[in-house]
């Protein structure tokens, strides 16, 4: 087999080629491939939903055509689902690669699985996160929950204080809910005493890194249901992150869907959930409910 496959995109809309060469760029091993909209390719993908993709399909579709569709009855053996999704996509091409059958009930079974999760959010007990985002705290306190570090909230003066490392904070203690109880409210001769000589950071920093690990793979429940999101700049803690500042970019640009985002992105589930929800956390994030984009 050759170091190099063609994937023949016919009809598509050059979203759906744009994004596809996005998420070849993601394959990452040999044989290595690329996406051309002529004929031509070890491989043939058609867009069924247009109508002059319609009209070959009929001509010269086949079992070892590709269709690329919306359409959940199509009875095309290989299926691609519209929106792509990065898992079905690179799996597909893996399997064409390696010579396997693939067969349009894997196809779609794939693509039905729910691609965007939430988490259950409680009243009383949740991440430090949602209790940042919430304004739990008003006032100073000190986190006492068993096995964590000594962290120092002041909200009111929008910094906190902690000696480590920000990686020392690991993405498990950012899993971990919380009730208000765990702060401990300290009065001012009580923070100066136990702030002394300890960093002073931003109040921001630890939103952002919390909001990033305080779940993986899924999205604030708030976040889910249809909407369109946009940012009005890149978040500071961001901007040392070529896949988030890539992010941000997509998002400032125009309001975008989720599956928009993650197909224009090229970039995990998890990656684009961990991003948005520390975009949540520290209020930066615009939330169009009625998914109009004029509404902004």
């Amino acid at each position: 087999m050759p170091k190099t496959l063609t994937l023949s995109v016919l009809h598509a809309s050059q979203k759906e080629l744009t994004v596809m060469r996005s998420l070849l760029n993601l394959a990452g091993s040999e044989p290595t491939w690329q996406v051309t909209d002529r004929i031509g390719g070890q491989f043939t993908v058609i867009d069924i939903d247009s109508p002059a993709g319609a009209e070959m399909w009929d001509e010269a579709g086949g079992d070892d055509v590709i269709a690329l569709t919306r359409q959940h009855d199509h009875p095309a053996r290989l299926k691609l689902r519209k929106p792509l999704r990065s898992r079905e996509f690179l799996q597909l091409l893996g399997r064409l690669a390696r010579g396997e059958t693939v067969v349009s009930e894997e196809s779609d079974s794939t693509a039905d699985e729910p691609l965007w999760e939430g988490w259950e959010v409680s009243e009383d007990r949740c991440t430090l996160a949602e209790h940042l985002r919430r304004g739990t705290w008003t006032t100073p306190v000190l986190l006492t929950e068993h096995g964590w570090p000594e962290l120092i909230l002041d909200p009111g003066s929008g910094t906190w204080f902690y000696d480590g490392a920000i990686t020392d904070v690991t993405p498990v203690m950012f899993a971990q809910p919380l009730t208000e109880a765990a702060g401990v409210p300290l009065d001012s001769e009580e923070l100066v005493e136990r702030t002394a000589g300890m960093h002073q950071r931003s109040l921001a920093e630890l939103k952002w890194f919390a909001g990033l690990a305080q779940s993986r793979g899924k999205l604030h429940p708030d976040l889910l249901g249809g909407f369109e999101f946009m940012l009005t700049q890149i978040p500071p803690q961001a901007r040392d992150n070529p896949r988030f500042q890539a992010l941000a970019q997509a998002l400032i640009r125009a309001p975008v869907t989720l599956d928009d985002l993650h197909r224009q992105s090229g970039e995990a589930v998890e990656t684009v959930a961990a991003f948005l929800n520390a975009c949540y956390t520290t209020s930066r994030l615009l939330i169009n409910q009625s998914a109009r984009a004029a509404s902004f």
